[in-house]
């Protein structure tokens, strides 16, 4: 039997340890006998078991309470009927297209049911399942923050010289310690390090935001049973519980309209007030607390810089959406540092609590009684708390902050947040100098760090636009100003000469009244935007500016030429290269940028030079493993060009949610970069799903954070120490398998039906009608794979439950390879090493069988053509991963496994259903007669369906 057919036999679905009254009878039996101990971790295993039958309960009495018993024993049909077709044995066929005799008879009773289900039943059966999975992947961020707490409290874990905590900060500076590093070389190393986390707008969260909020208060009030309550406070709660259950019920899973850019934003300042914002501080203490923990002697109590900070799109990326406008922006931009400043002035009304101290019990030092004489001739004197000095010295902190909160302009803190910095300092250092440090540091250093962090502004803000775009705008310029009327039908060096003489030429091309295409003006106007929002908050509130799809030199001129019309000399421009072709050719591109005198010069005046590389676009035109190798390599040769060159390189990863798209656990993703391409130095994006997942709850968003950051630190430490150099063998061995990987998966996408395929087999047109972002899900243009974004081609293929893109062409690239060489390889090498594990992650989400019933969308000869294909190429893979490793998919990912194995009879359900939706939607789109299904029906059928991929998606966890 194949190792395919082996992972479906292992995963069967079986229901949550300990629920069957057999077995909680055998427990309890056995530790009568024994006196087994049960350790806190199980305790909250036994506790997530109860959360899960909790919430299944009130799921189920909603259901009968409000629907009906009907409703609620279907979808208990549908459930156990999936249920048993998961444990039916697939040994007796090696295709899961043609299953033995009694699942072929089981299936199709299913079947036959579903295709019998008036249509409001079958939203119903949707719908259940969809806010099942949306309880229990609640019920398990629940259980994420209590495993946390019992880890971070427990003795075997918590900070100590020998036992830190895995993948703690503490661990990281261990690992110096450990090293050989002296204090005065971490204090600087981290000093030097910056991180920078870039939240974006792209559409990959399905749940409305509505939802998330009702969500997040069934989690709290889960947490709160944690606690010792009354029997009638335990029953409140479950109520509480009980409501917003039925309110989910009650509340529609469809946004009736697609979120405009503000509403995007709006969820992302959500994040940032419920967790990011206080999760940043506690990071910053943590790497204080463990510098003091491995060198106590040589410690020196003094704050560190931000090392940590965030950057956003949105509001900013108008590449393809024509939504994002001047104005849009600049609206985004002001309820960000409203949220900052709010946040700022709550920081100063809690120390106004705890900084209570009598002016006769305290000393104020000269250098503070000066400070605080200038805020006065400044401010005023402070009405209130006459012999209380910290609190009038706060009082008319709050009072300038406020002031700067009703009018930006105002230069109430002429040096911006600085000025709010200086006097955070102050304060801190007189309470220190006045043997009151402990209050400084619970009290003032916090809002240090986040002040240090945020700004004024609270994430700097990037632009984005398509290189096309600007070749449009650079040649309206030209032509007006008559210095080349025809710059479009020039070559790449003619427009290069072109560019750096008008670049270096200090004369504008335009005057400002000038007639110009109203896309010039919309581009000079961002900038203009960009140019007042630096003078009103510094000029760490705006950030890059990114040119998608880079192919030339050409394309990062442009971009200056256009803020030197706008007058704008403070920005960086970085370039993005996406697709494979432009990875492989952009050391090349950088190193005839970096010779050109004009831009030299002015990366000079910026002090490093950024560069995006795309995770999305590059694997879906070439494939997993070819575009993974091309992103290292291209890495590698981008870190050596800057090194050569004496520029210091900052790499932006474009990494999405998905496998697909460059995701998976961020940590282990930072270790396995090439040596030499981080530098102290990096950028990655934080997008859809991943925002609630990692910063929903302030605990996930604190450990999320310490993972990243210890990932930041060794890898970091590593490339100083120059300890890994990649053997020849290895690189050679992988860059022959990525060829012939690109070449195998090409012949899928370029092989003839290919298209009609992936539209018949996937739900991609029904996807592009999910109002789940205000971008298109397509770049302009004729249906095609080249203008199809790469977010809704992988939501498509997880949906229809192949994962294609997490793992289709790595068995055929790798299936030359020596079965030695790859183990030493995955052995030895972080890259291939997690390249492989991610790959797993991918496969044990994928399912042939429901894949399958997908293919039955599919026209016959269109269906033979490529199922076929794709199936051995999975079994394939999947049985290579398993030699390499020596052990079965997810081994070492019990909890992940487990997930998956629990989940799957569940998400099977709606699989079918949407598959029988799907069929009845596409009938009603061909029918020759308009009374064949009426316009009403069809609004539902399309409602129904969307339903459905949101309910896929939350059964696993992800969507592109």
């Amino acid at each position: 039997m194949n190792q395919a057919h082996q992972k479906q036999n292992r995963l069967k679905a079986v229901e949550t340890e300990g629920s069957s009254p057999n077995n909680t009878q055998r427990s309890k039996t056995e530790s009568s006998h024994h006196e087994v101990q049960i350790t806190p971790e199980q305790k909250a295993q036994e506790q997530l078991r109860q959360e899960v039958n909790l919430l299944a309960t009130a799921l189920g009495d909603m259901i009968r309470e409000i629907e009906g018993e009907a409703i609620f024993d279907l979808v208990e049909k549908v459930r156990t009927t999936t249920k048993s077709l998961r444990t039916m044995s697939y040994e007796t066929t090696r295709n899961p297209a043609e299953p033995n005799e009694e699942i072929e008879l089981t299936r199709h009773s299913l079947q036959k049911k579903l295709a019998s289900l008036r249509l409001e039943d079958a939203e119903k059966l949707l719908r259940a399942f969809t806010l099942y999975f949306q309880l229990i992947n609640t019920a398990e961020e629940v259980h994420r923050v209590r495993v946390n707490r019992i880890r971070s409290a427990s003795k075997e874990t918590k900070v100590s010289y020998e036992r830190p905590r895995n993948e703690s900060i503490a661990a990281a500076i261990k690992k110096l310690k450990d090293d050989g590093w002296n204090y005065q070389q971490v204090r600087q190393f981290i000093e030097d390090l910056d991180i920078q986390l870039t939240l974006t707008a792209h559409p990959t969260e399905v749940k409305r935001q509505t939802v998330r909020i009702k969500l997040e208060r069934i989690a709290n009030n889960l947490k709160q049973l944690d606690y010792q309550l009354s029997p009638q406070e335990k029953r409140g709660r479950i109520q509480a519980i009980y409501a917003q259950i039925a309110s989910l019920w009650r509340t529609r899973e469809l946004l009736h309209r697609a979120p405009s850019v503000l509403d995007e934003l709006k969820s992302a300042l959500h994040y940032f007030e419920h967790s990011i914002l206080k999760a940043v501080p506690r990071i910053m203490l943590d790497i204080e607390d463990a510098l003091e923990t491995y060198y106590p002697e040589d410690y020196i109590d003094n704050p560190l810089p931000a090392i940590l900070s965030f950057r956003s799109w949105i509001g900013g990326d108008r590449d393809g959406n024509p939504f994002v406008s001047p104005e849009s922006t600049k609206s985004a931009y002001a309820q960000q540092s409203e949220l900052a400043l709010t946040s700022y002035l709550e920081d100063l009304d809690r120390m106004v609590q705890n900084l209570s101290h009598w002016e006769e019990r305290i000393s104020l030092g000269e250098e503070f009684k000066a400070h605080f004489a200038e805020m006065i001739a400044a401010l005023g004197d402070p009405v209130r708390f006459e012999e209380e000095p910290y609190r009038r010295y706060l009082s008319l902190m709050h009072r300038a902050l406020s002031a700067r909160l009703s009018d930006p302009q105002r230069e109430i803190y002429p040096r911006g947040h600085e000025g709010y910095i200086s006097d955070l300092k102050a304060l801190e250092n007189n309470l220190v100098a006045d043997k009151s440090g402990r209050a400084a540091f619970a009290f003032v250093r916090p809002n240090l760090y986040r002040i240090r962090a945020f700004g004024f502004h609270l994430a700097t803000l990037d632009l984005r636009e398509h290189s096309k775009i600007h070749e449009r705008i650079v040649a309206d310029l030209l032509a007006y100003a008559g210095v080349c009327v025809s710059y479009s039908e020039l070559d790449e060096e003619e427009r290069v000469g072109v560019l750096e003489q008008e670049i270096c030429h200090r004369r504008p091309l335009t005057p400002s009244d000038a007639k110009l295409d109203p896309e010039s003006h919309r581009a000079l106007s961002f900038l203009h935007l960009f140019k007042k929002l630096q003078r009103d908050y510094g000029e760490k509130a705006t950030g890059s500016y990114i040119v998608s799809m880079t192919e030339g030199v050409s394309d990062i001129l442009e971009v200056l030429l256009i803020a030197k019309e706008a007058n704008l000399k403070e920005i960086d421009v970085t370039p993005l290269f996406e697709t494979v072709n432009d990875l492989e050719q952009a050391p090349g591109i950088m190193a005839k940028l970096f010779q050109i005198g004009c831009y030299r010069e002015h990366l000079q005046g910026r002090g490093v030079q950024e560069i995006m590389i795309g995770y999305s676009d590059s694997n879906k035109d070439a494939g997993f493993l070819a575009a993974n190798w091309a992103l290292y390599e291209a890495q590698e040769k981008l870190a050596a060009l800057c090194k050569a060159e004496g520029i210091r390189l900052r790499l932006f990863h474009g990494r999405g949610t998905s496998i697909g798209r460059g995701g998976g656990p961020a940590g282990k993703a930072i270790l396995a970069q090439p040596p030499g391409s981080i530098g102290g130095s990096m950028r990655m994006t934080e997008q859809g799903e991943a925002l609630f997942e990692r910063y929903g709850d302030i605990d996930l968003a604190h450990r999320h954070l310490e993972q990243v950051t210890h990932a930041f630190i060794l890898s970091s430490a590593q490339e100083k120490a120059n300890r890994f150099h990649l053997p020849e063998h290895y690189r050679e061995a992988l860059s022959q398998a990525a060829k012939k990987a690109r070449a195998f998966y090409s012949g899928l996408l370029h092989a003839e039906g290919f298209l009609d395929f992936y539209h018949t087999v996937t739900p991609i047109e029904e996807i592009s009608r999910l109002r789940i972002g205000s971008r298109p899900a397509r770049r302009q243009g004729e249906r095609s794979l080249s203008n199809l974004r790469a977010i809704p081609w992988v939501f498509s293929w997880t949906q229809c439950r192949a994962n294609l893109p997490g793992w289709y062409s790595l068995g055929a690239g790798l299936s030359d390879t020596k079965l030695e060489l790859l183990q030493e390889m995955y052995e030895n090498w972080p890259f291939f090493r997690t390249l492989i594990d991610f790959a797993q992650m991918s496969l044990a989400k994928a399912d042939m069988s429901i894949f399958a019933s997908y293919c039955d969308l599919v026209p016959e000869g269109l269906r033979q053509t490529f199922w076929q294909g794709i199936y051995d190429e999975y079994c394939n893979t999947v049985s290579l991963i398993v030699e390499i490793t020596g052990k079965d998919l997810l081994s070492d990912e019990s909890t992940l496994a487990r997930g998956i194995e629990l989940r799957n009879p569940y998400v099977d359900s709606i699989s079918y259903l949407q598959v029988e939706l799907l069929k009845r939607l596409r009938q009603a789109n061909q029918e020759d007669s308009i009374d064949s299904i009426s316009s009403q029906d069809k609004e539902l059928l399309e409602d129904t369906v969307l339903v459905s991929l949101i309910g896929i998606a939350a059964g696993m966890r992800n969507t592109g």
